[in-house]
């Protein structure tokens, strides 16, 4: 006898009862949930989702669960190393995922790829260790043995930044107590102090406030206000901002950095790890060819019936047929055959191609983390190429430490500064990972600059004083500036001028009867607008040399040179009248 059930149904929706019931649910629990959205969360609260959250998305990720811990390709059958069911869809689509967030992915990344590792470790440490040089009067010896001292600090703060998107170092003085560094940081209480760095990442013993600096003249402003940091010893303490040296790594988006990435940056790897999970793959099938180059085949007469018929017996005489091939074979690579039996080996040609593609591949990694010949140390180019690849890569270094390590930086220095009684504010400037083959390449470029400003002073162009002026300011600023003004231009002018006359006075006392117009000029080299020669009539040099080389040639007809009709004659003076009166006797 079949159960009836009795259902009644609800006249206002239509639905049944049951129906009508889960419908109250789902709406009651939405709303639930609503509210509590609507609500602002404790910080215990906001700890505990967030950890809640992040073992779900532990739960899910390969790395982690996977026996060996390693990225690996999805084979359809393990033992032969065949790839029946490979997954391509993250190379071909892209999506948002949570690799940034997935803190427990880089932990076994990091672990297991020294490619990876090497990608982190690098980065940081040349970052820190090319240096820095400070502008000022002051001196800052003290400043640089500081930093100096703190440099493994400072690493680690960028390796675990680059590592999970962010890092923090809490600067611990010493005589301070759990109470301090809760309050506002007191330039008068860390004078002279010691003091120590400690450095943990943004997922393990770090917590941040919701509360945010609001003063806009502060170094922190719109950073979290204080954070709840627990130290080596497992205690927990309140920090205020002004004793953290908050590192953030790759910056994103407003809407992602303010809400997905917490204030923080995107990880490093985030980008680079499809080109990691292809590597794997790449070498992983490259080594299963290379298993499968050489493949042996052994023909024994019966063995069709032997699998044909695969029972017990079969079996053991199957394995006894090869035990007694692999025994064989143990001896100077002897195979162990029956007479009737054949065996071949075929081997794989094309093998030679897979080091280029697993070179390529390289290339792509190194080009996604601008690490171009520097990621593997690739000297096979020569040490030309190796040369132009840490050019390339001193300027990524230095692009890297102009944004995300100039903040910490810059704070760091100005608590230095209180701490050795340094007067000013720090300004400085990162020093290349290739400063000497750039000094050597600007006083190459300095040599050949002072030889063009040579010339320029030696045909009178320049002065001395603008040829050391255009030195210092390319030294200084690296920057070619020659600066002719027009006051030496008006002097250029009025030795010019002065040329023509005394050219002028000179052929009047050689031809005395010879009648040349004088033209007038301003008696101010520096006035921009002054008569011409041209626009005075005068005639020019040349003109009067040849004039003058006519009539010594025999040509007498002329007794004088006829002046122009616009120009008075030159006064003669009294040695002109006693040499004319000679003449005429």
């Amino acid at each position: 006898m079949e159960k009836s059930i009795k259902t009644t149904t609800n006249l206002s929706t239509g639905l049944s009862d049951s129906e009508f019931g889960q419908v109250q649910s789902i709406f009651a629990s939405t709303i639930g949930e609503a509210s509590r959205a609507s609500q602002v969360p404790t910080l215990r609260e906001s700890i505990e989702d967030t950890a809640e959250r992040y073992d779900s998305i532990a739960a899910k990720s390969k790395p982690v669960n996977h026996a060996a811990t390693t990225l690996k390709d999805s084979y359809g059958n393990s033992l032969a190393a065949i790839g029946t069911n490979d997954k391509v869809q993250s190379f071909t689509n892209y999506g948002f995922s949570n690799d940034t967030l997935n803190y427990t992915l880089w932990l076994a990344i990091y672990n297991d790829s020294w490619v990876f590792r090497r990608a982190i470790d690098k980065p940081a440490q040349d970052e820190v260790n090319c240096g820095f040089t400070l502008h000022g009067n002051e001196d800052y010896t003290e400043i640089y043995k500081a930093y100096e001292k703190y440099k493994s600090e400072l690493i680690n703060l960028l390796k675990w930044g680059a590592l999970f998107g962010g890092a923090i170092g809490v600067i611990m003085f010493e005589g301070f107590k759990v109470e301090d560094y809760a309050k506002p940081l007191s330039p008068a209480m860390i004078k002279g102090k010691r003091f120590k760095i400690y450095v943990t990442d943004r997922w393990y013993g770090c917590s941040q406030s919701t509360r945010t600096v609001s003063s806009m003249k502060d170094i922190d402003y719109g950073k979290p206000y204080s954070y709840e940091v627990t130290f080596a010893n497992g205690k927990s303490w309140t920090v205020h901002h002004s004793f953290v040296l908050r590192y953030e790594h790759r910056n994103a988006p407003r809407l992602l950095k303010m809400g997905y990435l917490q204030g923080w940056g995107y990880a490093e790897g985030a980008h680079i790890l499809n080109e990691l999970a292809r590597d794997d793959q790449l070498k992983s099938s490259i080594t299963s060819l290379v298993n499968k180059s050489l493949i042996e085949v052994v023909k024994m007469k019966g063995m069709r019936s032997i699998f044909m018929g695969m029972d017990k017996g079969s079996m053991k005489q199957l394995e006894q047929r090869l035990a007694m091939v692999n025994y064989g074979r143990t001896y100077n690579s002897l195979t162990f055959l029956d007479k009737d039996d054949e065996y071949n080996q075929f081997t794989m040609s094309g093998l030679s191609g897979l080091s280029d593609l697993m070179e390529k591949n390289m290339w792509l990694i190194s080009a996604a983390l601008e690490m171009q010949g520097i990621l593997y140390g690739d000297l096979k180019g020569g040490l030309s190429q190796e040369t132009d690849a840490l050019k390339r890569y001193a300027i990524t270094i230095k692009n890297r430490c102009n944004e995300f390590f100039r903040p910490v930086l810059n704070k760091f220095l100005k608590i230095l500064f209180i701490v050795y009684d340094v007067k000013g504010s720090p300004d400085f400037d990162f020093i290349s990972l290739v400063k000497d083959e750039e000094n050597k390449d600007k006083v190459t470029s300095i040599r050949e600059l002072s030889t063009m400003l040579n010339e320029l002073v030696n045909n009178g162009i320049i002065s001395k004083y603008q040829y050391a002026m255009s030195i210092k300011n390319y030294i200084n600023n690296d920057a070619i500036d020659i600066n002719i003004d027009d006051n030496m231009l008006g002097v250029l002018k009025l030795e010019e001028e002065q040329t023509i006359l005394d050219s002028i006075d000179v052929i009047g006392k050689k031809h005395p009867t010879a009648k040349i117009n004088r033209p007038t000029f301003s008696n101010n080299p520096f006035v921009s607008e002054t008569e011409s020669i041209e626009s005075s009539g005068v005639e020019t040099n040349t003109d009067i040399e040849e004039n003058v080389d006519n009539r010594e040639e025999g040509d007498n007809t002329a007794e004088e040179i006829e002046p122009a009709s616009n120009v008075e004659p030159v006064e003669r003076t009294e040695s002109t009248e006693v040499a004319r009166g000679a003449e005429e006797e």
